[in-house]
């Protein structure tokens, strides 16, 4: 039993495997807008926040990355909506994503991540 935290190990954590790639928009970036990973058969779903040259890395509560897995994939602009549920203008620059894309139901977008570093470029129409 470890009773100092440093150096001490969760025998629960799972692997995490780095995710990262690009969301493209009709060949232009997909700024300002989100990506999420959802492993529905675990219960467990982790988002990124893409960038303004379209690139992302999913970072979990695990760490940098996700555990192995099949996860259904989605992207969509950031939240329109304040905590009264008022809506927001979105931000100059905000990438149009297609409303399919938004839920992982919908977008038919998927990755299998294996270990070792996993790169996921997703081009959206």
């Amino acid at each position: 039993m470890c009773s100092v935290p440093v150096g001490c190990s969760d025998a629960n954590q799972p692997t995490v495997v780095p995710v990262s790639g690009q969301v493209m928009v009709n060949a232009k970036p997909a700024t300002n807008a989100i990506i999420t990973f959802a492993d529905t058969d675990q219960g467990f779903a982790a988002a990124a926040t893409i960038a303004e040259d379209g690139s992302y890395q999913i970072r979990s509560q695990y760490g940098n990355g996700v555990p192995p897995g099949e996860y259904l994939v989605s992207v969509s602009p950031p939240s329109t909506r304040d905590e009264l549920d008022q809506t927001i203008p979105l931000p100059p620059g905000t990438a149009t994503i297609p409303q399919k894309y938004h839920s992982s139901q919908t977008s038919k977008l998927k990755a299998e991540v294996k270990e070792g570093e996993s790169t996921f470029d997703f081009n959206l129409d």
